[in-house]
């Protein structure tokens, strides 16, 4: 895909402005190669990109003043640490969604199972079966 960066631009007085972002659609962001990503994502890519790529120069980044600093190894310092409690409760979330995901999955597996029987192919008929039309019908198989 080639990107289109007239797409991310305006005039403004015969100048050429970036536009604001909260005005483009969805589309319009991907074809300047935008993807979809948190904002935590998107400070650690800055800081790498500032870092020429190298984890281990975000790590020993002295640029304390920079905003973007204290988010440069991905995390949010500011976010408290959950209680155990919330720790708690997202253990029995997931305990719960794993439970109902594997319900699922056999129920599915039951009606699969149950359907298929039902769909089979019949076997191949039985000798009195295969013979049972025979001479009801001249050579062309119609009825005279």
């Amino acid at each position: 895909m080639s990107i289109n960066r007239t797409v991310g631009l305006e005039d403004r007085n015969g100048a050429l402005v970036g536009r604001d972002p909260r005005e483009m659609t969805t589309a319009e962001l991907e074809q300047l190669g935008q993807q979809r990503m948190s904002p935590m994502k998107t400070l650690r890519l800055r800081c790498l990109d500032c870092c020429a790529g190298s984890t281990a120069r975000v790590r020993l980044c002295v640029s304390v003043t920079c905003p973007s600093w204290p988010f440069r190894m991905g995390e949010n310092p500011w976010r408290a640490a959950p209680s155990e409690s919330k720790r708690e409760q997202a253990r029995a979330l997931t305990a719960r969604r794993m439970f109902l995901a594997e319900n699922e999955r056999q129920h599915r597996s039951s009606i699969e199972t149950q359907e298929g029987a039902a769909t089979t192919l019949p076997g191949k008929p039985r000798a009195a079966e295969s013979t049972a039309g025979i001479g009801s019908k001249s050579e062309g198989g119609h009825d005279h």
